[in-house]
């Protein structure tokens, strides 16, 4: 059944996972798990807790799969990329920093803020890839750079991100 399933439209997708199909978990699984990992690594780089939250992401997904319809969001990666990155901005900030609702609230501020102190060519590969979606093989095409280059960037960024949450949350 799973092999039937490899290349299934994301739409289908979706709607197997609305149902609950666990074969449709385990693609969903498959298909994000490493790109959404990576992630949550540039900013949770303890692999303990990075594992964690990637169980809370799919988790979250499985439960609340329902939803992505009304969400806004045009593809499913996108959808999952967001609250990976809510869940790893969570997991990231100290025990003493804002938490659940006020987290939520000021994410996108906290992000907007670090955004505006990036250099320039930081801030063009970390808009695109934050605030617009867009993969680093996207990104890569759109500046017509090399994939390493903006990797490197986007990973010297998140590194600054990492310093700037401990500093601004302390």
């Amino acid at each position: 059944m799973g092999r039937d399933l490899a290349h299934i439209s994301e739409q289908v997708l979706i709607e197997r996972l609305v149902i609950g199909d666990p074969a449709a978990r385990e693609l969903l699984y498959d298909r994000y798990a490493g790109a959404l990992y990576s992630i949550v690594l540039q900013l949770v780089p303890i692999k303990t807790r990075a594992n964690d939250v990637i169980v809370r992401v799919f988790t979250w997904a499985f439960h609340h799969i329902e939803t992505y319809e009304t969400s806004g969001y045009r593809t499913l990666f996108a959808w999952l990329m967001r609250k990976t990155r809510e869940l790893a901005i969570q997991e990231a900030l100290p025990d003493t920093a804002l938490t659940g609702t006020e987290l939520m609230e000021r994410e996108d501020g906290v992000l907007q803020q670090f955004y505006l102190i990036l250099p320039a060519n930081e801030q063009q590969i970390f808009r695109l890839s934050y605030f617009k979606g867009l993969s680093i093989t996207a990104i890569a095409r759109l500046l017509a750079l090399p994939e390493e280059q903006v990797n490197d960037i986007l990973g010297a960024a998140m590194k600054a991100f990492r310093k700037y949450l401990k500093d601004t949350w302390n």
